[in-house]
């Protein structure tokens, strides 16, 4: 699995510099370096979601969408943002989760 994940990302940096090469489009590769550096990013801090394997594995699945609207992104250019944000949204409803199962919470309401 770990191969997997080290090919993927060699993948997208190999065609992010490839297109950059081809189009001399420095906004695009650098923008697509940040999209990349934050799916990364999520995916590391998404480990903290493993007590709730649902929402874990919807957060994996997030992931890769977003992987696949970066890659979208590399070829056409159209920026898929609703991709991008889901793992976002599946981070901050587990932060929500969490939130209302903390127990110290209780005499607050």
């Amino acid at each position: 699995m770990r191969a997997i994940i080290i090919l993927a990302i060699l993948f997208a940096i190999g065609l992010i510099i490839l297109m950059y090469k081809r189009e001399d489009d420095i906004q695009k590769m650098l923008f697509s370096f940040f999209v990349l550096a934050s799916i990364l990013g999520l995916g590391m801090v998404g480990n903290v979601m493993r007590s709730v394997v649902v929402i874990f594995l919807s957060h994996l699945t997030a992931l890769l969408f977003s992987y696949a609207g970066l890659l979208y992104y590399i070829f056409s250019e159209k920026k898929q943002w609703i991709l991008w944000s889901l793992p976002f949204i599946t981070l901050a409803l587990y932060i929500f989760f969490a939130w209302i199962g903390n127990e110290h919470l209780a005499g607050l309401g």
